[in-house]
């Protein structure tokens, strides 16, 4: 969804296929949540697939963006209430 939002010509399947190859070079160097080698696999894999760079940035942002950071928000509340409730 990312990479069609930001206005890639890729099918799905592509992406998918693309993620799964990027995703297997980055378990090469393994790295807490992938963080640093899933994203330059998978920008290196988006150019070789023809996106620009630029673009190919924007979507490995963005898939970060909604899997990494934007379910912390949650997670942080709960955590304060669970402070505030002196049950952790």
């Amino acid at each position: 969804a990312v990479v069609q939002a930001v206005g890639l010509p890729l099918s799905p399947l592509r992406v998918a296929l693309l993620y799964l190859a990027a995703s297997s070079a980055a378990a090469l160097l393994p790295t807490p949540g992938g963080l640093g080698s899933l994203d330059a696999a998978l920008a290196f894999a988006l150019t070789s697939a023809g996106a620009p760079g630029t673009a190919a940035a924007s979507a490995v942002l963005g898939y970060r963006l909604l899997t990494v950071w934007l379910p912390l928000i949650p997670g942080l509340l709960v955590l304060g209430a669970l402070i505030r409730r002196r049950a952790v």
